[in-house]
């Protein structure tokens, strides 16, 4: 290639469109179809307004779940700064002290929901229901050695204390599925806690009302079906191999709920033994049962007989309050059946004596007024 050549081929390409351009024409052309399929899909009278214009900002740069987590906190403060500063500068320790009754009170049971809202796992979550049962335990225990406006608060705690507890149950379950490595401990603790929850509603059940008894009864039902269901994942985990759960602790455990379903059995006997004998001989053959595969290792058997003394116990139970309340409602008909009989007695008496009823009778004998009826009765 001469060099005459080679200069008018770099001219020509100093003059070529830079990249591969389209030419204007081109360009002309497609724009002006684009613009037209833009104007057949859109009503050009139509002007999107500011609102509609700043609510697409809006969700673009603050998403609806950052918002919403931005809500939950911002409640958490408020119910804070609100139980701090409100009320005449209540300090946080009033708030956490105060009982059933008191002004604050709804507002303590207020942070604990959210609380609960804001907990980032169940397993954290199951730790703040033991804490609020905890709380409402020890609120029964107190009302319960007070006056009987303080027992009427009792029992309306009692049905929160319960609402705890069954929450308690639904965690325990979603953890078992969720995470099997970890449920074992959170089995553990509310085995244990169970144990602490009947020993205290126990003696605080004592002290209240006859109208509580019912409510406290059901309340306990509530804690050996969450126990039953801590000790069924013990159980698991140590069938499993797990080294957390040994064989003397899982032993352990299960005596020690056999002497409680001993315990209340013999109470339920105390009271009236003569409806439930029947029940209360097969719950104690149950119990003997249970003992019985202790002793040959079967734990799963022994579980099952156990969840079986539970619910004899709790129809013992039942036989044992419609017992104690047909009385009440039977001794008034018996009442009006016996006065009918008197009252036809003395209705015809003074038609027998009607004579002799103005003479003087001896005072002082009881024969009297036999020998006058009969006497009448001759003449």
């Amino acid at each position: 290639m001469t060099n005459k050549e080679l200069v008018k081929l770099l001219s020509q390409s100093k003059n070529e469109r830079r990249g591969g351009a389209p030419h204007e024409a081109w360009v002309k052309q497609n724009r002006e179809i684009l613009m037209m399929q833009v104007r057949n899909t859109m009503d050009l009278r139509a002007k999107t307004s500011l609102g509609e214009k700043m609510r697409h900002l809006f969700d673009i740069f603050v998403p609806m779940e950052a918002l919403a987590t931005a809500g939950r906190a911002f409640a958490v403060f408020a119910l804070v700064i609100g139980t701090v500063f409100g009320g005449g500068l209540v300090s946080a320790g009033a708030f956490r002290a105060s009982g059933p009754g008191d002004s604050l009170y709804k507002m303590k049971l207020a942070v604990e929901s959210v609380q609960l809202l804001l907990a980032p796992n169940e397993e954290y979550r199951t730790r703040l229901h033991t804490e609020f049962a905890d709380r409402r335990l020890d609120e029964i225990a107190k009302l319960a050695e007070g006056t009987s406006s303080d027992h009427g608060e009792a029992v309306k705690v009692l049905a929160l204390f319960s609402t705890q507890v069954e929450a308690l149950k639904s965690g325990l379950e979603r953890l078992r599925s969720e995470d099997p490595a970890g449920v074992s401990e959170s089995a553990k603790l509310l085995e244990r806690k169970m144990a602490v929850y009947q020993s205290v509603l126990a003696k605080a059940g004592a002290s209240l009302p006859p109208s509580a008894k019912h409510e406290v009864a059901r309340t306990m039902d509530v804690l050996d079906s969450v126990a039953i269901s801590a000790m069924a994942v013990i159980v698991e985990n140590h069938l499993a191999g797990d080294v957390r759960t040994p064989q003397n602790l899982l032993v352990n455990k299960f005596e020690d709920h056999l002497k409680q379903a001993q315990a209340k059995l013999d109470s339920a006997v105390a009271r009236d033994g003569e409806h439930v004998l029947p029940k209360a001989g097969e719950a104690n053959a149950a119990i003997a049962r249970a003992k019985e595969q202790l002793k040959q290792q079967n734990y799963q058997a022994a579980l099952t007989t156990m969840t079986e003394v539970a619910e004899l116990t709790k129809e013992i139970e039942a036989v044992i309050d419609a017992a104690e309340t047909a009385p009440a409602e039977t001794a008034p008909a018996d009442e009006t059946k016996t006065d009918v009989p008197a009252s036809n007695t003395d209705s015809q008496q003074p038609q027998t004596n009607s004579q002799p009823a103005n003479q003087p009778v001896p005072t002082g004998s009881t024969e009297t007024p036999s020998a006058d009826a009969a006497g009448s009765g001759n003449r």
